[in-house]
């Protein structure tokens, strides 16, 4: 049922948003995710750059890269950026380059690193996402 909530219109955006964070910090993987409890969406960008120490300033930058923006799928209290050592982010990766694809990859399982969810669409690497339109 989740996956069915992510509509096209949606990923898109979130693709687009992700191709631009990448300017401020390396993406290594990233994705939707309908948390089991939740019918609304989050987008999880994971880099080796956040920890700890700077997810204040990856923040900031999330809600500079939305500035003067605005659009009806995608907001930034959507976007959750973790490590890319947070298991939601490895199991994320795992599946990304077991499925190897140039499409988002759906996924159906009923939980992503220890989460329980209802669907999550994961982006194919950062290289692949570049070269669509």
């Amino acid at each position: 049922m989740g996956e069915e909530l992510l509509v096209n219109e949606q990923i898109d955006a979130g693709a687009e948003f992700v191709r631009d964070f990448n300017d401020c910090f390396p993406v290594s993987v990233a994705f939707w995710v309908v948390p089991a409890e939740s019918d609304d969406a989050l987008l999880y960008i994971s880099s080796d750059d956040i920890n700890d120490s700077n997810i204040d300033v990856a923040y900031g930058e999330v809600l500079r890269k939305f500035r003067g923006k605005r659009s009806q799928w995608l907001d930034p209290f959507q976007v959750k950026l973790v490590n890319s050592s947070d298991p939601i982010a490895r199991q994320a990766t795992e599946i990304r380059d077991r499925y190897s694809s140039p499409a988002v990859t759906r996924y159906g399982g009923s939980s992503l690193g220890g989460t329980s969810i209802d669907g999550a669409c994961i982006y194919p690497p950062f290289a692949a996402m570049k070269a669509t339109p």
